[in-house]
């Protein structure tokens, strides 16, 4: 049973890197940040990099999370 995770999910899970993303954004957004410049402003203070972004834009944020959501 050690790949019942891969078994119920139809696609592998994202990398490393994706999930990591998503649990700082899940944290600055659970803080009660909602406002994208807000959000991009604690992406950058909190030095997040994926997707090869390093120092976020909105519209950088905006395209890599549609990227995400369409894979």
């Amino acid at each position: 049973m050690s790949d019942l995770f891969y078994q119920t999910r139809p696609n592998p899970p994202y990398p490393a890197e994706v999930t990591a993303f998503a649990d700082q954004l899940e944290a600055i957004m659970s803080d009660g940040t909602h406002d994208l410049d807000a959000i991009v402003a604690a992406l950058n203070a909190r030095g997040v990099a994926s997707g090869g972004h390093t120092t976020w834009t909105a519209e950088s944020l905006s395209t890599y999370v549609a990227q995400l959501a369409n894979q």
